[in-house]
């Protein structure tokens, strides 16, 4: 393809009038063709990508983790928490923290497009730096008219590289795309010589790169090999021989400002880490002998990505006389063994080069810093780089060396042609068909049981995507199939728990939260889904204890800070909430939550008084329905009543506000009023099943009463409602109880009507009309000793 350019090149110049003879320029009429042809396949390669949402370790750094909620760029670089909620896994990458700042803002929250843009976007820098870097590392060792055409193939085979959709569709690994971003810019700045190479002041780039991902520490090692290869010309295979160790010293001078600058960040890197990362790996040895085949693993994956798994279940090999490490060593030295060898040689120079970064970029994930996984694909993406310039530029060689009549016919260019076309071609089909297995929880995590079903996480994943669905069953043989390959991990017992209580088994739900604990005490996350647990379950006091000790551990974890304001509001602790507001206050000053509790603490606010005063301040329809049934779950059905009208001065059309006054006015006992707004919904929404089967229910209860009261007199009816007031005041329906006794009164005023209210109102902490309620009990029984009693206490707490 590439032997054809150039009478391509001078026909378009001669069509479009372009003057010049210097065909080695980004100006080259072809080159910008080509360039916009490969962005437009980029796109269209990736654009069901930008539907994708979060996955995985994208839960603790963006989903989970409130420090990304305000773009606060101090305190990002002051340490590493704000980084994870996740304790364990807060490494330093400040600049990663601020991009996802920057696109929670842009998004209005955790909205996943505004993440993949901002990411797509770079990936196409990256590619862009990828193409200017191989153009100038050309131009520098005169390779050919045409440099920037390589330059070019190469970013194509790499932005079109399917394995590479690991890394642009996973959010977090943002950070890999990034400091491969800057790694290049510090080595296009370096060629471009002059002031940049002169003052070092190409070291800018990777030393911001760092700030996104270590992994930009790759670029000093890199560069010294880009002195040994093409400055010093070292023969690698022999570099031990005293003049190629003179021309490795030599080369080492050279590059000694970029080590003591990777040094110094390492030295500050490893100071920043706070005492609870872990990067959780196996044994370091364990761990080393496993490599050799990763990597074999990655580059067969380069050409063949038949096994692309979002978490592999690959372990640690636990013998080096086991075959698998054995073959993985073999095939790494043979591959290494290679690269050193052509480096010897002017026209292998550029493949030893590529082998060598894959080699050298992949050292900080593959050797004895052992991770918790033993693979992932999204660590090729720099070492990819280096593999993409080693088969671009091997295969010109092969090519010209032993098959050099391919190159000098026509239908061996076009098919050359054509072989780059279909590997382009096929890629990008394949990333395609990857962001799609990429689209959503659910079909990553069964692509990830499929191709790793011995991957306790991935079942127990997979589990979690079934049950966010509301499929509990099948979520439930997900879990139990985690357990198979992963019996002690906590993480499953505490899903189980949280299934169990979504379908109602209380007495298992608890079961499985108290073993996951008994596994794992320290997990933040099962104290957090426990401590939720008891507050749906009205134990504020013990969901409080569990809150708090995932604050202790890990501050910015979801809403941990807000469950304990919510708690000690429900228990109307206002001291404890006013202390607690303030405590957040002294460390995030610009909290909207804490400031809205502590104004809450000091003006001792009811919930649903604050919950009032939030949807007063900005109202909608949909918020009023929400205060409705606020109101109704707290068997206030008067405000019930009232919040729905609200709803429905705002949207006149309303159903759900109709029901809702529906069922206030129902358990008002106030039939003919449900009946009439349950009818109004139905005529705005016929098929509205839950108004018909409301109606349905208030028409039978109004049918029944007037059967019972029928063939009363009008004392006994009053009777009966004395009674049914007694039954609700029994049951805590307060507002229920004082409707029963109210219709009593209606029929014959009596002194226990009048009681049955002012007993309620003082349940309700409504004690002036407690007060009166007792008033006329009083004056229809002044003797009433139970009247009198609720009166003194009525006076007394109005009184305080």
């Amino acid at each position: 393809m590439i032997a054809v350019i150039p009478k391509f090149t001078k026909a378009i110049y001669r069509i479009t009038g372009y003057n010049s003879n210097n065909y080695n320029s980004f100006k080259n009429p072809v080159f910008i063709l080509l360039g916009t042809l490969l962005l437009f396949v980029l796109i269209l390669a990736y654009s069901n990508h930008f539907l994708n949402g979060f996955h995985f370790d994208d839960s603790h750094t963006i989903e989970d983790n409130n420090a990304i909620k305000e773009v606060d760029v101090k305190a990002f670089f002051k340490d590493a928490t704000t980084f994870s909620s996740l304790p364990s896994n807060q490494t330093y990458r400040p600049y990663t923290t601020l991009e996802n700042a920057i696109d929670f803002k842009l998004g209005n929250g955790l909205d996943p497009l505004a993440f993949h843009i901002h990411i797509f976007i770079f990936f196409i820098f990256t590619c862009a730096a990828l193409c200017l870097f191989v153009k100038k590392l050309l131009d520098r060792l005169e390779f050919s008219n045409y440099n920037q055409f390589w330059g070019l193939l190469v970013a194509a085979a790499f932005g079109l590289l399917c394995a590479n959709a690991e890394t642009v569709n996973y959010i977090i690994q943002r950070s890999e795309i990034i400091a491969g971003f800057y790694v290049l810019l510090g080595f296009v700045a370096f060629l471009s010589g002059g002031k940049w190479r002169k003052w070092h002041l190409y070291l800018i780039f990777p030393f911001i790169g760092f700030f996104s991902k270590e992994m930009a520490l790759v670029f000093s090692p890199l560069l010294f090999l880009y002195f040994l290869v093409f400055e010093e010309e070292v023969d690698l295979l022999h570099f031990y021989r005293a003049t190629e160790f003179k021309k490795c010293i030599r080369s080492f001078v050279k590059v000694f400002p970029s080590f003591i600058l990777t040094v110094a960040f390492l030295v500050f890197y490893f100071s920043m880490l706070p005492d609870t990362f872990a990067p959780g790996g196996p044994d370091r040895y364990n761990y080393l002998i496993t490599q050799p085949l990763v990597m074999c693993h990655y580059i067969l994956t380069y050409f063949i990505p038949y096994n692309l798994s979002a978490d592999t279940d690959w372990k640690a090999f636990e013998s080096i006389l086991d075959y698998r490490p054995i073959l993985g060593i073999v095939g790494i030295a043979l591959l290494a063994y290679l690269a050193l060898k052509a480096s010897n040689k002017k026209e292998t120079k550029l493949f030893s080069f590529g082998m060598l970064w894959f080699f050298i970029s992949l050292l900080p994930s593959s050797s004895v810093l052992p991770f918790a996984e033993v693979l992932n694909d999204h660590r090729s993406f720099i070492p990819y780089m280096g593999l993409t310039i080693a088969f671009v530029f091997g295969s010109k060689y092969i090519l010209e060396t032993y098959f050099p009549k391919i190159l000098n016919t026509h239908i061996g260019q076009y098919s050359v042609a054509l072989f780059i076309i279909f590997f382009l071609t096929a890629n990008a089909y394949g990333i395609h068909q990857r962001n799609k297995v990429w689209k959503d929880e659910r079909s990553l995590w069964k692509d990830v049981t499929i191709k790793s079903p011995e991957n306790g996480r991935g079942h127990m994943n997979y589990g979690l995507a079934l049950m966010a669905d509301a499929d509990y069953a099948n979520a439930e043989i997900s879990f139990n199939k985690a357990l198979e390959y992963s019996p002690n991990y906590s993480s499953i017992y505490t899903n189980l728990g949280i299934l169990k209580n979504a379908i109602g088994d209380k007495e298992s739900a608890d079961k499985n939260f108290k073993k996951a604990l008994s596994l794992s005490d320290s997990n933040h996350k099962t104290k957090y889904f426990y401590g939720r647990y008891l507050f749906q379950n009205d134990q504020f006091k013990e969901a409080i204890d569990y809150f708090t000790q995932v604050n202790n551990l890990t501050p910015n974890y979801l809403e941990t800070r807000e469950y304990i304001l919510k708690s000690f509001h429900k228990l109307e602790d206002w001291e404890n909430m006013k202390n607690f507001s303030n405590e957040v206050l002294a460390k995030w000053s610009e909290d909207s939550t804490a400031k809205k509790y502590l104004d809450i603490a000091l003006n001792k606010k009811s919930i649903l008084a604050a919950l009032e005063e939030e949807v007063a301040s900005a109202p909608s329809p949909e918020k009023y329905l929400n205060l409705s049934l606020q109101y109704f779950n707290a068997s206030n059905y008067e405000d019930c009543i009232r919040a729905a009208g609200k709803a429905l001065e705002l949207k006149p059309e309303y159903a759900d506000a109709y029901n809702n006054i529906g069922i206030g006015h129902f358990y008002l006992l106030n039939y003919d009023q449900a009946i009439e707004a349950y009818q109004k919904a139905l005529e705005l929404k016929p098929s509205y099943q839950l108004a018909k089967n409301n109606l349905e229910n208030a028409m039978d209860k109004k049918k029944s009463t007037a059967n019972v009261t029928a063939n009363l007199s009008d004392k006994e009816v009053s009777n009966y409602y004395i009674n049914l007031s007694l039954e609700y005041y029994k049951k805590k329906k307060y507002q229920t109880c004082i409707a029963a006794a109210r219709k009593s009164i209606a029929i014959s005023p009596n002194a226990i009507a009048y009681n049955n209210i002012c007993s309620a109102y003082n349940e309700l902490n409504k004690y002036q009309k407690a007060i009166t309620a007792c008033n006329e009990a009083l004056k229809l029984d002044p003797n009433s000793k139970l009247s009198k009693g609720n009166l003194s206490y009525a006076k007394q707490q109005a009184g305080n």
